[in-house]
């Protein structure tokens, strides 16, 4: 991670750059040369405190679980608009000549999708469904997911960002278990298990590295399960939380 006097040596040649769109005014950078990717120095860097502090950018721990989990639940449940497997995600599976199995097979103007591990039966789905629908929960654990959930059109709407933190760190993974096969259980457990030694009230620096060290691991895991599209920048941000935490401490 680059300090703020780094960042400043690096923008030094850029202050006072206009930045237009006019093709006249504007003076094209070239990165490559320049071995970053600076398009401006940034007006933050006025203030006199700027370049000190450790941490000039806060991101939003929330947010970003809830996006995962997002993409996990439109994913795993094949939520029209919201899951990552798509035919366009199949063909780039088949012009990047891997997994061969999931490849498309085309059957005069329309193509064929094959099953996958990472999607459930319509028997699961309909398990996963009822589960939420029937879950009780203490006051103030969590808002009523159970009102959320559609059984007749099989949809969950209207979580929240906390709602979405409730399932990744401790729902899904018990409902997950015995419905998805080890191949693509075992990561999602670990991502479970990252968010919630992450959202602790009180964090060990102990497990901060144990995390620090898995989730990697962790995320190949996922990428040899789910399609390329699943791995947005919110999946890749979840590695930068760890720095993130040891300097600002425990979520508040």
């Amino acid at each position: 991670m680059l300090c703020g006097d780094d960042i400043l040596d690096q923008v030094a040649d850029l202050d006072g750059l206009p930045l237009t769109k006019d093709p006249q005014k504007k003076i094209k950078i070239s990165h490559k040369k320049r071995g970053d990717n600076w398009n401006k120095k940034s007006i933050f860097f006025d203030l006199p405190y700027w370049k000190t502090l450790l941490l000039r950018h806060n991101l939003d721990v929330m947010h970003i679980e809830k996006n995962i989990c997002d993409s996990i639940l439109g994913t795993i449940l094949d939520v029209k608009g919201k899951t990552k497997d798509t035919l366009s995600t199949r063909l780039d599976l088949q012009q990047m000549k891997i997994r061969k199995e999931l490849h498309p097979i085309q059957n005069g103007d329309k193509y064929e999708l094959p099953a996958t591990p990472y999607t459930l039966s319509d028997e699961d789905r309909q398990k996963f469904f009822k589960f939420l629908r029937n879950l009780k929960v203490p006051d103030g654990y969590s808002s009523n997911i159970s009102q959320c959930v559609n059984l007749k059109d099989k949809k969950i709407s209207g979580l929240k960002s906390h709602d979405y933190h409730i399932i990744l760190q401790h729902l899904l993974p018990l409902a997950m278990r015995g419905m998805l096969c080890k191949f693509v259980s075992e990561p999602l457990i670990e991502l479970s298990i990252f968010f919630k030694v992450l959202g602790a009230k009180c964090l060990s620096v102990e497990e901060l590295e144990q995390i620090e060290a898995q989730i990697p691991i962790t995320l190949c895991k996922l990428e040899k399960a789910f399609p390329p599209a699943f791995f947005d920048v919110m999946v890749h941000l979840s590695i930068q939380l760890l720095d993130e935490a040891k300097i600002t401490g425990p979520i508040q």
